[in-house]
């Protein structure tokens, strides 16, 4: 027998502890970003609502992993994984595009010789606001789509 291909194939309790993990994490994250869980502020380098938003893609990603086996909550599988892309876009562009310094590095491998070092705040930001201007576009054009497609059925 080979390995799963979808998730779908695993077996509910193997879906429900990859789930579980998910939403301890997730919750864990959340409780932090909710001050339940106190911690040294030096050592958050990002607002705690980016840390929700991070929360939140553990948690929901928790929610679709259960989703998946279940046909007869198919239809909240769409408005789920828009959630999670919605959540996802957050980080990437709080660091594109949000105040204050940033710190980036790069590493190469080059025939198996490792080289390390940091990068330029500019180049950094550029490739974090490229990424997070795909993901805005998907956030925002994937709904339209949807609703575009249900009203070409009406």
């Amino acid at each position: 027998m080979g390995q799963p291909q979808n998730i779908r194939d695993l077996p509910p309790r193997a879906r429900f502890l990859m789930a579980l993990g998910m939403f301890f994490f997730g919750g864990f994250l959340l409780c932090i970003a909710t001050g339940w869980i106190q911690v040294d502020p030096s050592s958050i380098h990002a607002p705690l609502w980016v840390l929700g938003a991070i929360a939140m893609v553990f948690i929901l990603a928790g929610v679709m992993i259960l989703l998946a086996g279940h046909d007869g909550l198919a239809w909240l599988n769409n408005p789920v994984i828009w959630l999670f892309v919605v959540c996802l876009a957050v980080p990437f562009n709080w660091v594109a595009f949000g105040e204050g310094e940033r710190h980036f590095t790069s590493r190469s491998t080059v025939m198996g010789a490792t080289s390390s070092g940091a990068e330029a705040e500019s180049e950094g930001r550029m490739i974090f606001g490229i990424i997070a201007v795909v993901i805005d576009l998907v956030v925002m054009l994937v709904p339209l789509y949807a609703l575009r497609k249900k009203r070409s059925k009406d």
